[in-house]
């Protein structure tokens, strides 16, 4: 996953670049953008549920050759509707990858541990995509594709690793019991139920915070660099820097701090106080006067971040009702669907008021902390919550 996220981190900031040699307009640029995240949002559960049914290693394998053929195939792209074409079938291809290798994660680690497993699992994809921007900019002076064909190597040499070295890790319903897992089988249920789980009892929440955060987050990275050129007049280098301050705060509070974390508190806090934290980073952004206190927000957004998300899937994973490949899914769709809204509404609002975006991500961080305080007081008066189990 480690060199997946490279290659995608490679690929992000160059294919503007691209879009422009072939003479795009910024609306045609954006619908790249979209059109890959309503692939995945529409096919990941999909990969999610086969997952459950014949394992996830299959599922991995053609997820990551899904990305090394969108990746390389970018290269060939003569105009706008072949670079749409391309986008669409590689976010349709690649949308397995995230559901296995996180399924893969939970069958593998016993409750207690699934939390750090996963926090671990986030740090390896965030050091990825902060490597992937270095390394496109390192390759991108010798041509406008030759990042486009270092991310697709990098995805497409995984695969004999991935074939020899990687066990399928599809556990049975008598080994689910014996972890106290819930031993529903896929084949009981259809599809469109399985899609109905995010508004059950116990995972309406937390899907909601998974797409409360890509929401925020997507419109924080969309809109971070033009705030801070309009804002500050700030050079690339203190752009890059922004940038590279979340994402590295990310990585280490995921690699070396959430498990320290875990052993001090529960997720509930845990959740709570990630919340808090990246609502003052965004209020952090949106109100400063000075450049150095956008970075400082920019710290507290990734660190509150690295907080929350991990822990919101592990949760999800430790009820796994409906099997790890699902859950996982129905969470990448999640993201999926945040990664579309985000990206409009900060680009309608900033348009109005260049801190807008930022004040927006706050607002909605503010809201998800309200969401983990109700359903934690409803949990303990045995009110039901909005959504009864089916």
């Amino acid at each position: 996953m480690f060199l997946t996220m490279t290659g995608y981190g490679i690929v992000l900031p160059t294919l503007p670049f691209l879009a422009d040699d072939l003479n795009l307009t910024s609306v045609q640029m954006s619908s790249l953008i979209i059109i890959w995240a309503i692939a995945q949002l529409i096919t990941a559960p999909i990969w999610g549920r086969l997952a459950d049914k014949i394992g996830r290693k299959p599922v991995l394998i053609m997820g990551v050759f899904g990305f090394g053929i969108a990746f390389l195939l970018l290269i060939f792209a003569q105009n706008y509707w072949q670079l749409l074409l391309v986008r669409l079938i590689g976010a349709a291809i690649s949308s397995g990858a995230h559901p296995a290798a996180f399924s893969m994660v939970a069958d593998q680690t016993k409750k207690e541990y699934r939390n750090q497993a996963i926090a671990k699992m986030g740090a390896v994809n965030g050091l990825g995509f902060l490597c992937g921007p270095a390394i496109g900019g390192l390759f991108s002076p010798l041509g406008v594709v030759v990042p486009f064909m270092i991310a697709g190597v990098l995805a497409l040499i995984t695969l004999p690793f991935a074939h020899f070295y990687i066990q399928d890790t599809k556990i049975s319903n008598d080994e689910k019991e014996s972890d106290g897992e819930d031993s529903t089988s896929t084949e009981d249920i259809t599809f469109w139920q399985s899609l109905l789980m995010v508004t059950k009892a116990g995972y309406w929440n937390h899907y909601t915070i998974i797409l409360g955060l890509s929401i925020a987050a997507s419109s924080f990275f969309g809109l971070l660099g033009y705030f801070m050129i309009e804002r500050f007049d700030a050079t690339p280098i203190f752009v890059s820097l922004a940038f590279s301050a979340q994402a590295g705060t990310s990585v280490i509070v995921q690699f070396f701090l959430l498990k320290k974390c875990y052993d001090l508190w529960d997720e509930e806090t845990i959740t709570k106080f990630g919340l808090v934290i990246a609502t003052i980073g965004y209020c952090f952004i949106s109100f400063a006067p000075f450049i150095w206190v956008a970075l400082i927000g920019c710290i507290f957004t990734g660190f509150g971040q690295s907080l929350v998300r991990p822990t919101t899937i592990a949760l999800l994973s430790k009820r796994n009702e409906m099997g790890q490949g699902i859950t996982m899914g129905l969470q990448h769709s999640m993201d999926s669907l945040g990664r579309i809204l985000g990206p409009l509404w900060g680009g309608w609002v900033f348009v109005f008021l260049a801190s807008a975006p930022f004040i927006t991500s706050a607002i909605i961080t503010a809201l998800l902390l309200g969401i983990t305080f109700l359903s934690a007081s409803q949990r303990r008066i045995h009110i039901p919550l909005p959504f009864k189990r089916h």
